[in-house]
């Protein structure tokens, strides 16, 4: 065998990189515990769910659709059954068809300017 095939042959093995060039990065998730990131969120369950679809339906019929998007948003359904997920965003589709456009501005500058108001948005724009 000759030199240059025992030279490619050694470059082509898995184990030429000895260094974890990621752990030397300050940034690295390897460098500290990731699950600090975010604080643990409880479980919803699908009867929480649907529990809370008949409310938001029962400020709908009543007209009160920002009340009801308000509702929709103060409980996002993070940890969950998929059930669970995918009867919120079926609530939140809901809710956000029943507003008409020319509703929709006023109504999230409200949101916006109240308490709390920037995170329910931000779970919106999660569920979009």
């Amino acid at each position: 065998m000759s030199i240059v095939q025992q030279h490619t042959s050694a470059s082509l093995s898995d184990a030429w990189r000895t260094i974890n060039i990621d752990a030397l990065e300050e940034d690295s998730p390897l460098n500290f515990d990731t699950s600090s990131l975010h604080p643990p969120l409880p479980e919803v369950g699908e009867a929480e769910v649907r529990q809370l679809a008949g409310q938001v339906r029962q400020l709908l019929r009543g007209g009160d659709a920002e009340g009801a998007l308000r509702g929709c948003l103060e409980m996002p359904v993070y940890n969950g059954s998929d059930a669970a997920k995918e009867s919120a965003l079926q609530m939140v589709i809901e809710v956000l068809q029943s507003i008409k456009a020319s509703e929709m501005t006023p109504m999230l500058q409200r949101i916006y300017g109240s308490e709390g108001g920037s995170e329910q948005l931000d779970v919106l724009m999660k569920y979009l």
